[in-house]
């Protein structure tokens, strides 16, 4: 079931047209759509690493605590018990609104965490452009790119209590803008374009008038001039965006070289499975990844003795087993991996968008960096390459 949750621009002086009720006119919508398959997908994305979902990653985990209506709201009054778990809870799934957010509506396809950002050790690949922490204190959680050119700052926040442009929550947030510089080869601070995306989460208990809303503020870190163009900050900051995927697909040598931004020998393979979609959305369109099983553990595909894909039914006459969901990235976006960890970021400028796919199914997901989440029956195992 698809969930509606209430919109808020400031300082925003031309609204998106993917924000506007008529593109005609400068005015945002009062309401937006969100599919939990693909907000699910940005939390994946966002907080796993190597460790697998619990439960099906085809499942989002934290629906329990929504109520079962169109209208966003929480089960009871917040989002499970005990105030730690809360704020978890909230700041994880304010990160998800923000990132689904920010691709949906801004056309923003990749991030980075700051920590990760600020962690990279200095490459040639940055070409003199410098990510720096300036003051102590929280710093905003992405640096993230619509491709190479194009570098914003985004914070991500999510609460149950009431949220305001003009509150003193909110005025804190502003701040942490201030707590990172990109610096040119020569030391100016560059002023960056960033997004703060907050999002409020109404409560079963509360009147029926509290809705749940998203707050999204259009600020810029301080400087000197605007960062114009620096492709080799958007190349690092897909690379990071990369790793976290690589991770998740079990390709820990990849993962570290896009991550670090240091080169592996040209001699290192890739060996990875992949697999062909065959439904009508993508017919044949080629992934590499894995799948995790269904419930009860059952493996349904295994490799036999003359390394060719076998699927394996235990038990035919049975409805309610499920298969399992797989995880993958598009084969293309993946050899295009494989080649920045040989020869630098800079190649990050060739990898190709992923299409928009127009919405099939309740349980699948494809975002444009290639990354797909989707029941297994929607792929065929082909054979296992070297890359």
């Amino acid at each position: 079931m698809r969930k509606t949750v209430k919109l808020a621009l400031n300082k925003y002086p031309t609204i998106p047209s993917s924000l506007r009720s008529d593109p005609a006119i400068n005015v945002a919508k009062g309401d937006l759509e969100v599919d939990p398959a693909r907000l699910f997908h940005h939390y994946y994305l966002d907080t796993r690493g190597y460790a697998p979902p619990k439960p099906d990653p085809a499942r989002f985990e934290h629906l329990e605590l929504f109520l079962p209506t169109t209208e966003l709201r929480t089960v009871g009054d917040g989002l499970g018990i005990g105030t730690a778990f809360r704020r978890s809870t909230s700041s994880q799934l304010g990160q998800a609104f923000c990132r689904w957010f920010l691709h949906e509506y801004l056309g923003i396809t990749y991030f980075a965490h700051m920590d990760s950002v600020l962690n990279r050790p200095p490459h040639p690949d940055f070409g003199g452009h410098a990510v720096e922490r300036t003051d102590a204190g929280d710093a905003p959680d992405y640096l993230c790119a619509e491709d190479t050119s194009k570098v914003f700052l985004a914070e991500a926040k999510g609460r149950v209590g009431p949220i305001s442009f003009t509150n003193v929550e909110f005025a804190k947030w502003r701040k942490q803008f201030k707590r990172v510089a990109v610096k040119d080869s020569v030391g100016t601070d560059l002023s960056v374009k960033g997004h703060i995306v907050a999002t409020r989460f109404a409560t079963e208990t509360e009147s029926p008038l509290v809705k749940s809303k998203l707050f999204a503020e259009d600020p810029k870190s301080p400087g000197e001039r605007p960062l114009l163009d620096a492709p080799e900050i958007g190349a690092a900051v897909i690379a990071l965006h990369y790793s976290e995927i690589a991770a998740k697909i079990r390709q820990p040598i990849l993962a570290s070289s896009l991550s670090s931004g240091q080169r592996v020998p040209e001699e290192i393979q890739f060996p990875a499975m992949v697999w062909e979609f065959i439904g009508a959305q993508m017919n044949r369109k080629r992934f590499v990844g894995g799948y995790f099983p269904g419930e009860g553990g059952t493996s349904p595909i295994q490799l036999n003795e003359n390394g060719r894909v076998t699927f394996v039914n235990t038990d035919p006459m049975r409805l309610d087993i499920s298969s399992g969901t797989f995880f993958g990235v598009a084969e293309h976006i993946f050899r295009g991996l494989c080649a920045m960890a040989r020869q630098g970021d800079s190649l990050a400028s060739q990898l190709q968008r992923f299409p928009d796919i127009p919405f099939f199914d309740s349980s699948a997901s494809v975002l444009r960096d290639g990354s797909i989440i989707a029941p297994l029956q929607y792929f065929r195992p082909i054979q296992l390459e070297i890359y």
